[in-house]
């Protein structure tokens, strides 16, 4: 990991970077699904990659999904096409088990990627504005807690009924996302970052979430579901996690909100093309590959 620390280290120290990504790899979901791979000859390690197996619903039939993640090639190998062909030896390795999908995210843009056939899947950023409350929320909220990602993985599979690309996100996975957020804010520099993760109760049991944390660019919501399809009772969570400092402005966050899904006590204020330049491609010769892949539902706390 010495290569990739100066592209990924996330303000981490030496040290804390390599305990971050082995905590990943330790969880639940890690130790079955998450591999760090690498293209070596004669000793020297050509190319590297991280290794996600997913599953997922593509045009509302189960498909396997390749998560291809932190491409790397030391400088002295580079040019070569060392990266091309790991991930041409990751994607047939994947294909052989039954994957249907490639997906990866990028950081240097489309081009390169898409000369070894992914495409761009659009995906808009938006600013979300709490509206101000007059009074006390009168909203009932507590920390979430492991035993409530069952019902959460129930939530949020009701955002991807429409999708044509969703992840199946079972408890485990919710579990790793969140697993990742907390280590790289524990691990960090005191204060710089936090991860919280709170829920709303009905009948003893969570019907609603949000999961927000904040960082050096201020809050982000990086997950969200109500069983109200309006989305109230996450609006009236925002309203009360923002009363908890009456002196500030009320709460801004960026993130991701799909389509259906605007809880009246919120604004969206604007959007943006997202950072995370996300692309996939449909593995298997004979498999038709379809023009567009639109609505895709993929929460931020699954970026990997």
């Amino acid at each position: 990991m010495n290569g990739t620390y100066p592209i990924w280290g996330e303000g981490l120290s030496r040290e804390a970077y390599s305990r971050w990504n082995q905590g990943q790899m330790e969880t639940a979901w890690g130790r079955g699904h998450l591999r760090r791979v690498a293209l070596v000859e004669e000793g020297k390690v050509l190319a590297s990659a991280k290794r996600y197996d997913f599953e997922g619903r593509l045009f509302g039939g189960p498909v396997g999904v390749l998560g291809i993640g932190a491409v790397f090639t030391p400088p002295e190998q580079r040019g070569c096409g060392h990266a091309a062909a790991l991930i041409g030896a990751m994607s047939a390795e994947a294909e052989a088990r039954g994957a249907g999908m490639a997906l990866l995210f990028s950081e240097i843009g489309a081009r390169y990627y898409e000369a070894l056939g992914f495409r761009v899947l659009p995906r808009e950023q938006v600013t979300i504005a709490v509206k101000p409350f007059t009074g006390s929320p009168a909203m009932l909220v507590r920390s979430g807690e492991p035993g409530d990602l069952p019902v959460i993985a129930e939530i949020s599979a009701r955002y991807a009924d429409d999708a044509a690309f969703a992840l199946e996100r079972t408890p485990d996975l919710l579990a790793f996302g969140l697993a990742r957020k907390r280590l790289l804010a524990g691990l960090g520099a005191p204060g710089v970052r936090q991860v919280e993760f709170f829920v709303a109760e009905e009948g003893m049991k969570a019907a609603a979430y949000v999961v927000m944390t904040r960082g050096p660019y201020g809050w982000a919501l990086e997950d969200c579901g109500d069983r109200d399809p309006t989305g109230a009772r996450i609006g009236a969570m925002l309203q009360v996690l923002s009363a908890r400092a009456p002196a500030e402005p009320p709460l801004q966050l960026r993130g991701w909100l799909p389509d259906s899904l605007r809880p009246p006590q919120v604004r969206v204020d604007g959007q943006m093309p997202s950072k995370d330049v996300m692309m996939w491609r449909q593995l298997g010769a004979g498999r038709p590959t379809p023009e567009t892949l639109a609505p895709v539902v993929y929460w931020p706390l699954d970026l990997f």
